[in-house]
């Protein structure tokens, strides 16, 4: 059987960087999840796990994926749709329907171009 991978330690460093990428301190990241400011610390020096409740908190702060908290890759930046064997108006149809998915879920900061 293949090794499992550790999450813990590939979410710590991930974690710090989506952190100090979106301009954000333990102090703030831990008030906007609802946690102490010393389980954040604990947290990013891998002394403590995170819940999945939390691990899904922590990836609608910092505006990515649960997956790209555990994996070894960059986060995604992009998305994109493909529509093949539609017509024209097949493909508008479903452009305009993704795009309110897409807000919905990312919020009024999400660009569909």
């Amino acid at each position: 059987m293949p090794a499992q991978p550790d999450i813990q330690s590939s979410l710590v460093p991930r974690l710090i960087e989506l952190r100090k990428s979106r301009g954000l301190n333990q102090r703030q990241l831990a008030e906007a999840l609802g946690l102490d400011p010393s389980s954040m610390s604990r947290v990013e020096k891998g002394e403590r796990a995170v819940s999945v409740n939390e691990l899904v908190r922590l990836a609608r702060v910092l505006d990515v994926r649960v997956e790209d908290l555990l994996g070894d890759t960059q986060p995604a930046t992009s998305i994109w749709l493909r529509a093949a064997g539609e017509s024209p108006d097949g493909v508008a149809q479903s452009l305009d329907l993704f795009r309110g998915v897409i807000r919905d879920y990312f919020g009024a900061q999400a660009v569909v171009e």
